[in-house]
């Protein structure tokens, strides 16, 4: 069977857990989707060592930065910005270092098959786009102080805005490229 662009096997035949061949990384590295709301589906796609950087996966060419940024800016990379600061800026950025503004700002760099683990963030993209999927990954470190931890519950990871208080904070890490000039 497949869910999205991965084969999938249905752990608890009940559609609540997948579990996802998302090779690359690791030979049989394994990924997961797990339903945690329905009417209406939402779920947590738990990506493993899919990738262990945001940069890696977004932007994409169906997650663009957003204009506006939902994180502070330092003053200096403020007064760089137009009215609206934000994603034009991490566009340029990713344009001077030869890559689309579409394009995720770095491939990884570790991995049983390089090639093949850019396959799967390309095909991962599409889940993590959607308003219905929340995607996290082992070295996540935006999800560090937003996500409850075990043993509390993240059914209900959307009304609590994980998503979107975590989706483009990784952009904090590139600060340096912009404070640095």
């Amino acid at each position: 069977m497949k869910t999205g662009a991965f084969r999938a096997f249905d752990f608890f035949g009940d559609g609540s857990f997948y579990l996802l061949d998302t090779p690359g990384h690791a030979i049989g590295h394994l990924s997961s989707l797990a339903r945690t709301t329905s009417n209406p589906d939402t779920f947590i796609f738990m990506g493993g060592d899919l990738c262990h950087h945001s940069g890696e996966i977004r932007p994409s060419p169906y997650l663009q930065i957003p204009r506006t940024l939902n994180f502070p800016l330092p003053d200096v990379l403020r007064l760089l910005c137009t009215p609206c600061p934000g994603g034009e800026l991490f566009e340029q950025l990713n344009i001077k270092r030869g890559r689309k503004p579409n394009e995720p700002f770095f491939d990884p760099c570790m991995g049983s098959d390089i090639p093949q683990a850019i396959q799967t963030i390309k095909e991962a993209q599409a889940a993590d786009a959607q308003d219905d999927v929340f995607f996290i990954f082992a070295h996540d470190r935006s999800i560090v102080d937003v996500v409850d931890q075990f043993p509390l519950f993240a059914n209900d990871w959307k009304a609590k805005g994980w998503r979107e208080k975590t989706l483009w904070t990784f952009l904090k890490d590139f600060m340096p490229a912009f404070v640095s000039k």
